[in-house]
């Protein structure tokens, strides 16, 4: 291969030429050629690849690399990387001790063609097209072959042992060490293709980039091998340098969790079409294109699609490869041809504006043997979403980086305030900040007057001594003793300062999901308070005595729980906030805002001195919906009017409200230590009443309601682990 002046690759590829004389492929003296299958040194596939060179470095080549790239300088060089700081597959690297210059020829940005080759014998050899095809011996294979006998043999760079054979890990081994070989079937590498699986780099990286750029660009990508063998199956191997392996380089294994061989009921299918002679009998075929493609800026990612019996995608999960199924409309089951999907391209050209970082497949269509289908696809937002979780399947999961902890999340449900295009959330999050306590340094007393307070403290102690002796009780076998705050905390100025103390706070947050994910509007809960329940919920503006029809407004329902500085000696308490959502006001819509800004509006807060809240549903009753509250021990019905909330119904639980599922009118709700009650809500009189409850004392960490025709049941989550199932029974004993 070369490369003329008119800026184009030529090729001259001659098998006998650039690898030698195959040997041990000639049959034995009994014509048996099967006995020395795996001592065969012809070649059954290929691939040539462009990768950074520094991928082969270890301590055994530093010399010869250092002399190839004489301008690097040692610093430079990836021995000065060590393996703690090197990517997870080796294709980046990162200075030590904070020194982050990057040097004028990083070794980033050298790379080198390699060409692979496979061997029957499961020998992986990678050898440099410079060497092979330099400028002196391209037009004379001849010459080439010369090279390549016993006395002037080429070796390669890279090579391993058991390609193709299912090894665990390929890698350079020591001589005397022999890789075992299948013993009851023969099994080759039919076709071989190295790439690189991750997130697509958004722009060329040039040398003078900072090594942060790079760092994030080559993070998540890893280096792979995909072997596809005559029998059908795929093995993936994942490169990867261990400090135990002398820094060298190593591909392995990745379980696969999909199956790539044909199914039984293709086969059945195909026997089937021969026997009517709609296909050919004979199953050999003359040529077998290439299934193994390579693609880039798919979606935003690289890796490769396979074409098999049962196509698959190969991506990047998290710096991991992973497969994913590829799923495709009006295909025709395996049958009429081995390969569902026969053609695959993943370059587009200039004309496909909307699908520029497309593909298209060609596969058989459902109906007549032998029709075809081309489908342009203009990407796979559903396979490859940005931080992705659970790829496939048609679904997506994708993991939004928010920087704080996320306690709960609702989604607003209206359709004045969420669309299709700015869907609408809503949250409540908590962050760690470093709260100073610099005020304990110095209370801004002199010492004759620290003495004094300590002298009237000491003198008060010691009259209520004398008071309880005189009495007959002793002091220190109080219930509650007083215990001064001075008394346990006191700055010695000569050791050092008070430190900064870390303290959680709790905020809600209106998020829109388009932009994407921006905080609109955001609100503080107070010291010491804790956001426990959220609800999205509409309430119904009961006015008494009137006859005009009540109005529904949707509200941001959020229960807190307020945990008193001095400890848990005071009982906690909540409150309940209702937000309502409004757009804002002399909104003039510009460019990057095309929708009017939304603002979190403060309408009313009840104080519940009964605990705190763990719950909160709506309730629909007779065209009224109200909110139910689970505070403490306690139920309760809140009914909205006048601008603020009204109790109209309560229900007295034993321990601790766990969780309220509500059915209709019906009620299932979760004790904490007091396992599943049964109720149900009567409008006539405003009551709660209990139907029925188990009697067991369980614990219960979860629970939920299972519905299927006119039965119902119950099911719950205990603390031994197990589902408990119930079914309300009224007439058995």
């Amino acid at each position: 291969m070369r490369k003329p002046g008119s800026g184009t690759l030529d090729f001259n590829v001659s098998e006998s030429a650039l690898f030698g004389v195959i040997a041990n492929s000639t049959p034995d003296a009994t014509g048996n050629e099967e006995a020395h299958f795996y001592k065969s040194g012809k070649i059954v596939s290929m691939d040539i690849i462009s990768l950074p060179y520094h991928i082969f470095e270890n301590a055994d080549n530093l010399d010869e690399v250092t002399s190839i790239f004489p301008e690097l300088e040692p610093s430079s060089s990836a021995l000065s990387f060590p393996p703690d700081r090197l990517s997870m597959h080796g294709t980046w690297f990162a200075p030590e001790g904070g020194n982050h210059e990057v040097p004028p020829q990083s070794i980033m940005f050298q790379n080198k063609i390699l060409v692979a080759i496979c061997r029957r014998s499961g020998s992986l050899e990678m050898y440099d097209n410079h060497e092979l095809l330099s400028d002196s011996v391209i037009m004379d294979p001849a010459v080439i072959a010369s090279r390549m006998t016993s006395e002037n043999s080429m070796s390669p760079m890279w090579q391993a042992q058991g390609c193709g054979h299912g090894a665990s890990v390929l890698g350079q081994s020591s001589p005397g060490i022999k890789i075992r070989s299948p013993e009851f079937h023969d099994v080759e590498a039919t076709e071989i293709r190295f790439f690189v699986c991750g997130p697509s780099l958004r722009h060329e990286i040039s040398p003078e980039d900072s090594v942060d750029e790079a760092k994030d660009a080559w993070m998540l990508r890893s280096l792979c091998i995909l072997i596809d063998t005559n029998l059908g199956d795929l093995q993936l191997y994942s490169g990867s340098k261990r400090r135990s392996n002398q820094n060298r380089l190593e591909f392995s294994r990745v379980p696969l969790s999909n199956v790539s061989r044909p199914s039984d009921e293709a086969g059945r299918h195909l026997i089937k079409l021969r026997r009517k002679g709609i296909v050919s009998s004979n199953p050999k075929q003359a040529f077998r294109p290439n299934r193994l493609h390579r693609f880039c800026g798919i979606s935003g990612q690289d890796g490769l699609f396979a074409g098999t019996p049962r196509p698959l995608w190969f991506v990047s999960e998290r710096g991991a490869p992973t497969a994913v199924s590829h799923k495709s409309r009006h295909v025709s089951p395996a049958g009429g041809r081995t390969l569902p999907v026969s053609g695959f391209c993943s370059s587009m050209p200039a004309i496909f504006e909307n699908a520029s970082n497309g593909f298209i497949t060609l596969h058989e269509r459902i109906g007549r043997v032998g029709s075809q289908r081309l489908t342009l696809y203009s990407g796979l937002s559903d396979v490859f979403a940005p931080h992705g979780l659970l790829p496939g399947g048609g679904l997506s999961i994708q993991k939004i980086p928010m920087g704080v902890t996320v306690r709960h999340i609702e989604f607003i449900d209206d359709a004045s305030i969420s669309t299709t295009s700015r869907p609408m959330y809503v949250l409540v999050i908590s962050r760690e900040v470093e709260a100073e306590q610099s005020h304990l340094n110095d209370d801004g007393l002199s010492p004759n007057e620290r003495q004094r307070i300590r002298d009237e403290k000491e003198k008060a102690r010691t009259q209520k001594q004398v008071e309880a002796d005189l009495g007959g009780f002793d002091i220190e076998q109080e219930w509650v003793e007083e215990i001064e705050r001075e008394d346990c905390f006191e700055i010695d100025l000569h050791l050092g300062l008070a430190p900064p103390m870390i303290e959680r706070k709790y905020e809600v947050w209106l998020v829109d999901a388009s932009s994407p994910w921006s905080v609109v509007d955001k609100y503080e809960l107070g010291e010491f308070e804790h956001g426990t329940a959220l609800s999205v919920l509409y309430l119904t503006d009961v006015v008494e005595d009137s006859d005009e029809t009540p109005k529904k407004s949707l509200f941001v329902a959020v229960g807190t729980s307020v945990i008193e500085p001095d400890g848990e000696d005071i009982a906690s308490q909540g409150r309940i906030l209702l937000f309502q959502l409004r757009k804002k006001k002399h909104w003039v819509p510009s460019k990057g805002l095309l929708h009017p800004p939304l603002e979190m509006v403060l309408k009313s807060e009840k104080v519940i001195t009964l605990g705190p809240i763990t719950s909160l549903v709506a309730l629909q009753s007779e065209d009224i919906s109200r909110v139910v509250v689970g505070a403490g021990a306690e139920v309760t019905i809140e009914q909205w009017g006048g601008g603020k909330l009204t109790q109209v119904g309560f229900y007295h639980a034993h321990m601790q409200v766990q969780e309220i599922t509500i059915f209709k009118t019906f009620f299932l709700l979760s004790d904490a230590y007091d396992s599943l009650h049964f109720l149900v809500w009567r409008e006539s009189d405003k009551s709660l009443t209990l139907l029925a409850k188990d009697y067991e004392p369980t614990q219960v960490f979860a629970a939920g309601l299972i519905s299927r025709g006119g039965a119902m049941a119950f099911v719950c989550h205990d603390e031994r682990q197990n589902l408990q199932f119930f079914q309300y029974a009224p007439t058995d004993a």
